[in-house]
């Protein structure tokens, strides 16, 4: 396989067993259990395929899925032992390249990141700047000024979460700070909501 894999699970067993299968099919492997940890890994880092679960204490796991997919590089693998038609529908609107069930047996988890890889040779860069629904919702928020915690209060999610949007964000625009950032979001357009 000879490919970069990213791999988040908060089971510590769970996360060194999926490395070492991983390990074994010639996959280099950066494993985490801090979901925080993960995506500043993923922001910087080159076309790969990710593998998350879906069940990561204090985020909330579409949340985080649609963090990594929101970086429009890499293929993204939603691994969760609490799979449903509902979330595989909402994984897969978010741009979610497949869906495992735990307990996943080595061979479908291999296939899927090859397929994954095979996804990813398959795309087509492009320099175009989009934001998902929710970065747009926290980049206004961030324009008019208020605090990682109050654009939580406001739109109903974790301060966590919402460190990993502002995150993408400033991958997006390139933004070295949060100052950086409100400048580029003013130029490109980003208006505080109206009230």
């Amino acid at each position: 396989m000879a490919q970069d894999v990213l791999l988040i699970d908060d089971d510590p067993a769970l996360l060194r067993m999926t490395s070492l299968i991983l390990e074994s099919s010639g996959a280099q492997v950066a494993a985490f259990s801090d979901p925080l940890a993960a995506l500043m890994w993923a922001s910087d880092a080159e076309p790969t395929c990710i593998i998350v679960d879906l069940k990561i204490p204090g985020i909330e796991g579409l949340d985080l899925v649609s963090a990594f997919c929101a970086l429009q590089r890499h293929a993204v693998i939603l691994l969760s032992a609490y799979v449903d038609v509902l979330t595989t529908v909402d994984a897969m609107r978010l741009g979610v390249d497949n869906v495992l069930q735990k307990p996943v047996s080595e061979a479908v988890l291999l296939a899927a990141v090859r397929r994954g890889h095979d996804v990813l040779a398959s795309m087509v860069t492009s320099d175009v700047l989009t934001f998902t629904r929710r970065e747009r919702q926290v980049a206004e928020r961030i324009v008019s000024g208020l605090t990682t915690k109050q654009v939580a209060q406001e739109l109903n999610l974790s301060p966590r979460t919402v460190d990993f949007f502002r995150a993408s964000l400033l991958r997006k625009t390139q933004s070295p700070n949060t100052a950086a950032l409100v400048a580029a979001l003013s130029r490109i357009g980003f208006l505080p909501p109206s009230t």
